[in-house]
């Protein structure tokens, strides 16, 4: 299993997942990690700790991030 980093830290589980699927439709593989704390404690959550997180491999990290800061500056409805 490749060393992985954060590239996107979610305010809720969706977001999560379409930033995720965004990278994955980009050839970056990409999985969300802490989306199961948000399903346990709901919409009452603890705050950033507990804000679901966008991982790739470390290699990838910064085509990902990148990507993610190009489709939010240049799109007209930025990722959620």
């Amino acid at each position: 299993m490749p060393d992985l980093v954060e590239v996107y830290r979610a305010v809720n589980s969706p977001q999560a997942h379409v930033v995720c699927n965004f990278l994955q439709q980009a050839g970056i593989p990409a999985v969300v990690d802490g989306d199961q704390l948000q399903n346990v404690l709901g919409d009452i959550g603890v705050g950033w700790m507990t804000s679901p997180r966008v991982m790739v491999a470390k290699e990838n990290a910064a085509w990902a991030r990148s990507l993610i800061d190009a489709e939010e500056s240049t799109d007209d409805e930025p990722l959620p």
